[in-house]
């Protein structure tokens, strides 16, 4: 039994000890060479080895995503993969003694250069993240650190074309410690990388080009180069355009009803009010997610304000209309340039129908007076014949006896009013009585109607006056209309 264990202890003994050499040589290299490398390294220090010299920092980056764009705030957010590359001096080794092709160590191993986002407008890290990945060393002793983060930057909204817009944002990188003396940057591309673009649902992003700046600042002698990226992107406008442009000059069409509707509806201005409180509600809509900029006020804004200031006319010129309808029943009569210039001219241009005509009107006054003067005889005659034969039939007469007529002896007559009206009051016929009293109350009906045709003749002048003005404000406002929703969408698509 002895014999048993003391076989099995000798065979883990020597299974162990087979494998430590294994895990000590893979070690043994790695740890040499990071010995070699970081014995007596300063990773605060910047790497410069020959007198004069300096640090050439090639900078690149990857768009991965455009977050957002707060127009109203004037901030950019972006997720961004940024790329370092730079030469350490220090860090260079022989491949044929340390069985290396490169080394990964930490961030706060190596120095590694300050990139700074100039216009940075993170409230509390400005790269979240840059500390927490790896840098990656080759045996010439070029670096390189790759690192994902989230940008925000102050970025100028030029909303002029909104929502058919175009935006340029530039995010300026450079060493906020070290000048050009020290630390050069250059672009690694032309532009940023694109191929990894996440698709955003309101921005198309158009470009990112990438510019070397060397600009010199008043608080240092020596110059201090920059990288800046210009980040052009593009509004997708489908959504503005049918929830607010769509809608808006639909309910400024709608307004153009209200010089359709007849005056009798009483809705007229109630209509023309909701439409320019509807107008009010988009401009509101629009101006609340914009910067409050004097500079660039959008076109859209001005395009609603248009809308507001047509339908206010509209509105005014409903309630001169309404005042000119109901004018008639003051009694005030149409001037006789409004008749010409208005029934007669602008009705027919303006295809208003007046019915019958109203140019060769006469005043209906005088007609009466002239026609009541003309009838007053022949009535007079008619009732002096009528009293004439029942007087001569009344009068008794006395026959002779050779037949002859004998009338009798003529009396003094005591009437010195002979008028006709006189005779039949005197007269005691009833018939001739009620014939006059018949013939009184006909003038008076006869005047009343004649009266009342005057006036409604008047009334429906006031009416076509009307009808007129609300056709011709139909047209200017639908022209108006038409004229400033072309020429602001024609604007707003120049961009």
């Amino acid at each position: 039994m002895d014999y048993i264990l003391k076989g099995i202890f000798v065979l883990f003994s020597y299974a162990s000890l087979s494998s430590v050499p294994v895990v000590t040589s893979t070690n043994s290299v790695t740890d040499s060479l990071y010995s070699h490398l970081f014995t007596n390294y300063k990773e605060k220090l910047i790497p410069v080895c020959t007198p004069g010299g300096k640090v050439d920092v090639f900078f690149g980056t990857a768009l991965r995503q455009m977050m957002n764009l707060n127009e109203k705030d004037q901030t950019l957010t972006i997720n961004i993969w940024l790329r370092l590359k730079w030469s350490d001096c220090r860090l260079s080794w022989n491949t044929s003694q340390y069985n290396n092709t490169h080394l990964v160590v930490p961030y706060d191993t190596v120095w590694t250069p300050d990139i700074t986002l100039y216009d940075s407008s993170a409230e509390e890290e400005m790269m979240p993240g840059k500390t927490d990945y790896r840098a990656t060393i080759y045996p010439s002793g070029t670096v390189y650190y790759n690192f994902p983060t989230v940008l925000q930057s102050a970025c100028l909204v030029n909303v002029l074309y909104f929502p058919m817009d175009t935006q340029t944002c530039t995010l300026k990188f450079g060493s906020w410690s070290h000048s050009g003396a020290e630390l050069d940057l250059y672009p690694s591309t032309d532009q940023a990388d694109l191929t990894n673009l996440v698709f955003h649902n309101e921005w198309d992003v158009v470009s990112m080009k990438a510019q070397r700046n060397v600009l010199y600042y008043q608080c240092c002698p020596d110059p201090y180069p920059d990288i800046t990226f210009s980040l052009e992107i593009k509004r997708k406008p489908l959504f503005y355009i049918m929830s607010i442009l769509f809608p808006c000059i639909l309910t400024a069409s709608v307004a153009a009803l209200g010089f359709v509707l007849p005056p009798e509806s009483g809705e007229k201005v109630s209509l023309e009010v909701t439409v320019l409180l509807s107008l009010a509600v988009f401009l509101l809509m629009v101006t609340e997610q914009l910067p409050a900029s004097s500079v660039n006020f959008p076109y859209v804004g001005m395009y609603f304000a248009s809308s507001m200031i047509l339908v206010s006319f509209s509105c005014a010129m409903t309630v001169l209309v309404l005042n000119i309808h109901f004018r008639g029943a003051t009694g005030n009569t149409l001037p006789n340039w409004m008749r010409k210039l208005f029934l007669n001219r602008l009705a027919w241009i303006l295809f208003v129908k007046t019915g019958k005509a109203t140019s060769n009107k006469v005043h209906s006054e005088k007609n009466d007076s002239k026609k009541q003067f003309q009838e007053e005889p022949n009535q007079n005659n008619f009732i002096n014949k009528t009293f004439k034969m029942d007087s001569e039939d009344a009068t008794p007469r006395n026959r002779t006896s050779n037949g002859s007529i004998v009338s009798p002896p003529r009396l003094p007559s005591l009437v010195t009013n002979t008028s006709s009206r006189d005779i039949l009051l005197r007269s005691s016929d009833p018939m001739l009585t009620l014939m006059s009293e018949q013939c009184d109350t006909l003038k008076k009906i006869e005047g009343h109607m004649q009266q009342d045709e005057s006036e409604e003749q008047t009334n429906n002048e006031w009416y076509l006056l009307a009808k007129v003005l609300d056709r011709l404000c139909l047209f200017i406002y639908i022209f108006m209309t038409f004229l400033t929703s072309v020429i602001f969408l024609a604007k707003m698509a120049g961009s």
